[in-house]
């Protein structure tokens, strides 16, 4: 299982404790893993690589429908997506055993753990994905602008105080203690995403750059803004029924709610030019007048 799906998993869990259903979600886990073992045509459906990606998250989809909770929907789906499709059924049976854990740390009330060790590439695709989880729950572009802030101004003070990077970087301290520290200082001052992503990077593994490591995360946030913010061009002022249809099916793509900025450009002449961060989605009459052009000079 890819690293970056084991740091979404972590935040996967994390929620469903707090909402009470990592119970239920570990039960999701385990229900989804025995139907890819009993299903031979579902399990050649959901790793044949020439499947898209699309289809095989709607199949996921239809088939958790009113029947997982939505952290497990969205596991899932993440997996389908960046997992590779002949690794699926190994990355769902190692997300069973993680809920299992995580459930057993929960029942025993056992302080949260180190992840295992790992290389530093690793580590980063651990906080990655876990990045990836936290910010997909954020319900407004705002609360990104906060988190972005705010972990940035945490990177600045950990910086320019010696005794709290040495304290905060000493793997030879315990976690929780450690954990505890980052409460204190930040957990009334700053939302709890940003504590939660701030908590991630201790337990992710060992980092040997702390600070930057956070810079980092604020790089990641900056993105993440980026992806919540749709620019929708077209050559006429688009209906509130049109900004709010197409701000839906965005936000089914991207998977986070995307706020429609429209924009009146002549040079679309028909239909609509969208970009959300780096994904572009062109609808244009000038493209499928462009497309026929070259067909033709394909032809003549």
């Amino acid at each position: 299982m890819r690293e970056f799906v084991r740091g979404y998993a972590a935040a996967v869990f994390e929620t469903a404790q707090s909402a009470g259903r990592l119970d239920t979600a570990r039960d999701d886990l385990v229900g989804f893993a025995r139907a890819l073992n009993a299903s031979d045509k579902l399990r050649l459906v959901l790793t044949d690589p020439m499947n898209s990606t699309t289809t095989r998250r709607a199949i996921v989809a239809e088939l958790l429908a009113g029947k997982a909770t939505p952290e497990t929907a969205a596991l899932f789906s993440f997996a389908v997506r960046v997992e590779r499709p002949a690794e699926l059924p190994v990355c769902v049976a190692v997300l069973v055993e993680l809920a299992e854990d995580e459930c057993r740390r929960a029942a025993s009330r056992v302080a949260v753990e180190m992840e295992p060790a790992a290389a530093r590439g690793a580590i980063r695709e651990r906080i990655r994905g876990y990045g990836e989880r936290v910010f997909q729950e954020l319900s407004a572009p705002r609360q990104m602008d906060e988190v972005e802030d705010e972990l940035f101004a945490i990177a600045r003070l950990i910086d320019a105080n010696r005794s709290l990077r040495q304290t905060l970087g000493d793997a030879n301290r315990p976690l929780s203690g450690r954990i505890a520290v980052v409460d204190d200082l930040f957990g009334s001052a700053c939302h709890l995403p940003t504590v939660r992503m701030v908590r991630y990077v201790l337990r992710a593994g060992q980092v040997r750059d702390l600070v930057g490591t956070l810079g980092w995360l604020v790089e990641l946030a900056a993105a993440e803004r980026g992806r919540r913010v749709a620019a929708v061009r077209s050559a006429v002022v688009l209906r509130p029924a049109e900004k709010k249809r197409i701000g839906a099916a965005l936000s089914r793509i991207v998977e986070r709610d995307v706020e429609v900025r429209a924009i009146i450009d002549p040079t679309v002449i028909g239909g609509i030019l969208v970009s959300v961060g780096d994904l572009v989605i062109d609808g244009t009459v000038r493209l499928r007048v462009e497309r026929l052009r070259d067909l033709l000079a394909q032809t003549s």
